[in-house]
């Protein structure tokens, strides 16, 4: 009864955290898409996808449209089109309306948790393989063996990173800043969530340009002349928490997306 009461004073509270009531929300469309704007060149230039949630008559949400999307420029370099997959939802589980509730509230509620304390404890330990393949990505795999490819040194530097050794500098360092959306002629890496009910919209927008994904940045009422700017990686735990773990939205919140980052840091930086 306790527990009860607990959540539904919680989700009380939720709805007037921001403009949208949130339990006024009945379809949620979560559209992501990376790629480069052709230019003249052929074959595909994006890729994406788009996840449609919809509120049952249980209060609940369930996924109702699941879309793959292939941009392409064709062999000529200039007939645009693009292609969709529409893949099958009946096995996705419905959502539970708290997990989406919650999901929301951290979409408006910024908690400046960029930090190793809330970063650390949800990265997972990178493999040797997986090292070495980045450090050869950016052309620094001699800082790894030295050279005299000492193998002692080698698994000493190795080890250093695996326990995520000035984590908290790197954070420093790649500390997000508010600042106007990054706009690029050529490039693109959004995710768009769509809130829509009660006669009102509301947009959120991310951008991967620099994982993961942060600042939110928040249109109410689809008004893109105010936008208001946070910064919480619950946002991305909470919809890990409740979508496809195979989907490339799933994969692109992923917070262990700054590992790579990461790894490159400190070999430029601290070797």
């Amino acid at each position: 009864m306790v527990k009860q009461l607990l959540i539904g004073l919680f989700l009380l509270a939720q709805q007037f955290s921001f403009g949208q009531v949130i339990d006024s929300v009945r379809t949620i469309i979560i559209d992501y898409g990376k790629g480069n704007y052709s230019l003249g060149r052929p074959g595909v230039y994006g890729k994406g996808e788009i996840l449609e949630l919809t509120r049952t008559q249980s209060g609940d949400f369930k996924f109702t449209r699941r879309l793959s999307i292939v941009a392409s420029a064709g062999n000529d370099g200039k007939t645009l089109h693009k292609d969709s997959i529409r893949f099958s939802t009946k096995n996705l589980p419905p959502v539970p309306k708290e997990k989406i509730f919650y999901w929301l509230t951290q979409l408006n509620t910024d908690k400046q948790n960029f930090t190793q304390s809330f970063i650390e404890p949800r990265l997972a330990t990178p493999e040797r393989k997986e090292i070495v393949e980045i450090a050869k990505k950016y052309d620094e795999l001699w800082k790894l063996k030295g050279f005299d490819a000492d193998r002692t040194d080698s698994r000493k530097k190795i080890g250093e990173i695996q326990s995520f050794n000035m984590l908290d500098s790197f954070l420093h360092y790649q500390k997000i800043i508010i600042n106007p959306e990054i706009v690029s002629a050529d490039v693109y890496n959004d995710l768009k969530i769509t809130t829509i009910g009660a006669g009102d919209t509301t947009e959120y927008h991310c951008q991967f340009f620099e994982s993961p994904g942060q600042p939110i940045s928040r249109y109410k009422h689809r008004s893109y002349s105010t936008v208001s700017k946070i910064v919480n990686l619950e946002a991305n735990t909470a919809a890990q928490d409740f979508l496809p773990k195979h989907s490339m939205i799933y994969r692109v919140l992923d917070i262990n997306t700054i590992i790579e980052d990461y790894i490159d840091w400190y070999l430029d930086k601290k070797m």
